[in-house]
């Protein structure tokens, strides 16, 4: 001891020695860290989602609302989510009656609880910049990702039926003029709903489906894969009518334009064809009403009749799409317009026939020999099926069938 005391006792080693010693004791700091991020890695899943993802972190959110597992906790965010169908100002909301909701999840920092039978920790951070940012972590014990997977496949089920109970009606959107903004939901409604003549529903069904089917044989012949289809007839036949059913059918988007909107130019069509969202019908109703001898009928009309039919022509219009023109007055129209290529199918939908009648007076009441007297009694009258329904519900209300 004697001889090493002096040793140790040397200024520069006693240095190196302590500089070795906190050198070791920062390194030791870590290692709780270390082996907790372990830990975590091995032995705990987690699930993240931000809000750059504008449909699982509002889904998550709604979700996180109805679970009753995660209405334990104590601190809630809310977040407001307007029910109206139009897509307007909160006031005109207000006015018309649709008040909004709030959609409680848990908010900001660490939460501990119970759902489905485990343990969870919740997590969420939000960072305010120029923007707002959230983020969500769900962590539960175990490798297997497999509970955190079904908890966000849940949470999208639970928004994709939300919003495919749902027709989405988009139009040209006014700020941008080049895409499309969605201007309302409204309800899905069954083909059998639109009373047409026997058949004529049930074929233009059958025949969206097969050209759904078709891409790879519209491809192979070297064929655009794109559908037209022009509804004609007096008013009131159930054009619109026809269109929305098929696309509620079909789990499709309809985007109207209007062919005299101020935004509906040479320039800005060929964008907006080309932008049309995915799985949609466009709908262009009252064709005949823009163009007299393919000048433009009135001066709101900013869309030439050579731009016009480019547009429909156009190589950048969006693959899938199909086309709906409807017409009171199909006398009046180009023949350019409807010629093959442009339009596939004409359909006619005429003044209601007697069967027509008959199955129109059975959605209000179902009498069949009332029914056949009312067919007999209505027949060769020339009336449209809104006309006979306008005459029904005064007889019978709005009780009608489902």
């Amino acid at each position: 001891m004697e001889t090493v005391a002096p040793w140790l006792s040397q200024p520069a080693l006693q240095a190196a020695l302590l500089a070795a010693a906190g050198a070791l004791a920062y390194w030791l700091k870590d290692v709780p860290g270390l082996i907790l991020r372990w830990a975590r890695r091995f032995f705990v899943s987690t699930l993240t989602v931000d809000s750059r993802d504008d449909f699982l972190f509002p889904a998550l959110v709604e979700y996180m609302d109805q679970h009753p597992g995660l209405r334990g906790v104590n601190q809630f965010t809310a977040r407001s989510v307007r029910r109206g169908t139009e897509y307007q100002s909160l006031a005109e909301d207000l006015r018309n009656g649709q008040l909004p909701r709030a959609y409680l999840s848990p908010g900001e920092g660490v939460h501990i609880l119970r759902a489905d039978g485990r343990w969870l920790w919740l997590r969420r951070d939000l960072q305010v910049t120029q923007s707002v940012f959230e983020k969500v972590s769900l962590s539960t014990l175990g490798r297997s990702p497999r509970y955190l997977e079904g908890f966000l496949q849940a949470a999208i089920d639970a928004r994709a039926a939300r919003e495919t109970d749902t027709l989405s009606v988009y139009i040209p959107n006014p700020f941008h003029g080049g895409d499309w903004m969605r201007a309302r939901l409204g309800s899905r409604r069954p083909l059998a709903s639109v009373v047409l003549k026997a058949g004529q529903g049930e074929a233009l069904l059958a025949d969206l489906e097969n050209f759904f089917r078709s891409r790879e044989r519209y491809a192979t012949l070297g064929i655009p894969w794109r559908r037209g289809y022009l509804l004609y007839g007096p008013p009131g036949t159930g054009k619109t009518s026809l269109v929305t059913a098929l696309a509620s059918e079909l789990r499709l988007n309809v985007c109207t334009l209007s062919l005299a909107s101020p935004i509906v130019t040479d320039e800005k069509i060929h964008t907006l064809l080309a932008s049309v969202p995915q799985r949609s019908l466009l709908l262009i109703e009252d064709v005949d009403a823009f163009f007299r001898e393919r000048d433009a009928a009135h001066a709101q009309v900013k869309l030439s009749f050579s731009g016009f039919l480019n547009a429909l022509d156009g190589v950048a219009t969006q693959e899938g799409t199909v086309l709906f023109m409807t017409t009171n007055h199909i006398e009046r129209l180009d023949p350019a317009l409807i010629r093959a290529g442009r339009i596939d199918e004409r359909v006619e939908l005429g003044y209601a026939d007697e069967e027509q009648l008959r199955r129109l007076y059975r959605k209000f009441h179902d009498d069949p020999a009332a029914a056949d007297a009312f067919a007999r009694e209505k027949a060769g009258q020339n009336l449209s099926p809104a006309a006979v329904q306008g005459e029904l519900m005064k007889r019978f209300g709005a009780a009608a069938r489902p």
